[in-house]
């Protein structure tokens, strides 16, 4: 009983503070303001629909909204589709997927979204960002447009700044102050009236590229994924790491042979395990296994090598780490050019894979010699 007294008693405490604060709160699917809106006003609705003027701030949010007035104070939409004419003398402020924007200001704009059409006259400053910018303006203050393909024209009183990857100006375009612009190219701009500087940069991401090292840092990514798993098996698995090494050196053919007869049938049998009745799980299982022991092996031939270098250094791991470092890096520096790279994973990745495997029989029938299995 208490709990409904509170609820009552919040209920119409908030009413009487909206009639306080003269502010009014529309909802509905339909909302059609059709006289002068001399509070301020919250709009929720599918469709609004304003053609009178709005004296106090206003905030629409539906999914098409229609404006044809005359607002005095703050004027916020968003929506999926969003028609505005007519004069905004504080600031404007659309959000939407498409918006049509046609009419005077005497504050600031912003706009955000998809498509964006804008045909305004402003005494402030103006901001947009899409996909699609088209404006043609008369703008006595700062431009700023980020987007993809933007198309300028008008009268521009302060300076301009334009981030997009298709940027195009109107002949008849004159910016007052100066203009910087970020695109993948620079462009002409000589059939355009600009008082200031221009200034052009590529885009971000593009500077970044130049800038960062990445083919050595994708240098490096290929030796340490290749490393970091070679080391992690000596550590886990030592004897399995070393008779691999050494299977895989002293009967090449051999595991090139064995490997090529394991492979091509996993390969094939993978795609009718994911048709089965025990379907993707245990084929995600097959093939995620299958894979790493792909990655891995391709090395062991290389690292085969490294043994040989390092063979005769003092008993313990060290050697074994010199060993798998100097082929990972023999490895990694042969893959660097792209044919070396394709013949040399056609022989290590079925000589590798098949020499873990040769390794694992000889096990089974020494256990089986020895009584144990």
């Amino acid at each position: 009983m208490k709990r409904i007294f509170f609820y009552l008693v919040s209920f119409f405490t908030l009413l009487a503070l909206q009639e306080k604060a003269e502010s009014k709160i529309l909802v509905g699917d339909r909302i059609n303001i059709d006289k002068p809106a001399r509070a301020e006003t919250l709009t929720l609705g599918d469709e609004i629909i304003i053609s009178q003027p709005l004296l106090k701030e206003f905030i629409g949010i539906g999914r098409k909204m229609s404006a044809s007035t005359d607002s005095y104070r703050d004027f916020i939409g968003a929506g999926i589709r969003i028609d505005f004419s007519g004069r905004a003398r504080k600031d404007l402020f659309l959000v939407g997927n498409s918006i049509l924007a046609e009419g005077r200001g005497d504050g600031n704009m912003t706009a955000f979204g998809k498509n964006l059409r804008l045909k305004m006259s402003l005494g402030g400053n103006i901001r947009a960002s899409a996909e699609t910018i088209n404006l043609d303006g008369n703008i006595k203050g700062k431009t700023a447009l980020w987007g993809k393909d933007i198309y300028i024209k008008g009268k521009y009183g302060g300076d301009m700044v334009i981030y997009g990857n298709n940027i195009s100006f109107d002949p008849d375009t004159v910016i007052k102050g100066d203009l910087s612009y970020s695109s993948p190219e620079e462009k002409d701009l000589s059939h355009i009236r600009v008082s200031g500087i221009i200034s052009w940069n590529k885009p971000f991401t593009d500077r970044i590229k130049e800038k960062a090292p990445v083919e050595k840092l994708k240098k490096l990514y290929l030796f340490f994924s290749l490393l970091f798993p070679v080391l992690l098996m000596l550590w886990l698995f030592p004897n399995l790491f070393k008779q691999t090494t050494y299977i895989s050196g002293h009967n090449f053919i051999k595991c090139f042979m064995g490997g090529l007869a394991l492979i091509i049938p996993t390969l094939l049998a993978i795609p009718i395990i994911f048709i089965t009745i025990v379907g993707a799980p245990l084929g995600l299982i097959v093939t995620s296994s299958f894979l790493s022991l792909i990655y891995v092996s391709r090395v062991f031939p290389a690292i085969y090598i490294g043994s040989l270098i390092f063979g005769r250094m003092k008993k313990g791991n060290l050697p074994w780490v010199m060993a798998a470092f100097t082929g990972t890096l023999l490895f990694t520096a042969v893959s660097l050019n792209p044919t070396a790279r394709l013949f040399l994973n056609l022989l290590s990745i079925p000589a590798g894979f098949g020499a873990i495997f040769m390794g694992r029989i000889k096990l089974v029938k020494r256990l089986r010699k020895e009584g144990i299995l």
